[in-house]
């Protein structure tokens, strides 16, 4: 009895993790997905009223962050507040596999200068994830 609820569970961890490996590249086809759109917008956004056109028009939720808002409590994922406004935002992830096993949103940040001009574009996605396994390390699941 006891050998049967080990052998359960080990076969209920990989059945687990089998779906991740199932993407067939989901997940990243997603992440580049926003940043492509981005990037290949980056003439509709020279300043912050078209950017905000911009997402408006896609639908993609987005806050808008003052300099001295970022400057006096900086989001985590902020390396340095610009000059100017700072615009961050979420697309959600359509692949629920993905949005278990990576994350639910690919995430976008705007910096802009104190004229309101586009300096920096960002796109990231929390990353893959890693599965620790005692004495061994981490294994990823996801690539």
């Amino acid at each position: 009895m006891r050998t049967l609820s080990v052998v359960l569970v080990i076969l209920a961890a990989i059945a687990a993790v089998v779906p991740a490996f199932l993407t067939g590249g989901a997940c990243s086809a997603e992440f580049d997905a926003v940043g492509t759109e981005l990037e290949s917008s980056r003439a509709q956004l020279p300043t912050l009223p078209l950017a905000r056109r911009f997402l408006d028009a896609h639908a993609w939720p987005y806050a808008v962050l003052s300099h001295e808002r970022c400057e006096s409590a900086k989001p985590r994922e902020v390396g340095s507040c610009p000059d100017g406004p700072l615009v961050r935002g979420k697309v959600p992830v359509r692949n629920r596999v993905c949005r278990v096993y990576r994350d639910d949103r690919v995430h976008f940040q705007m910096a802009f200068d104190d004229k309101q001009r586009l300096v920096r574009m960002q796109v990231h996605m929390a990353p893959y994830l890693r599965l620790r396994i005692p004495f061994y390390g981490e294994l990823g699941i996801l690539k």
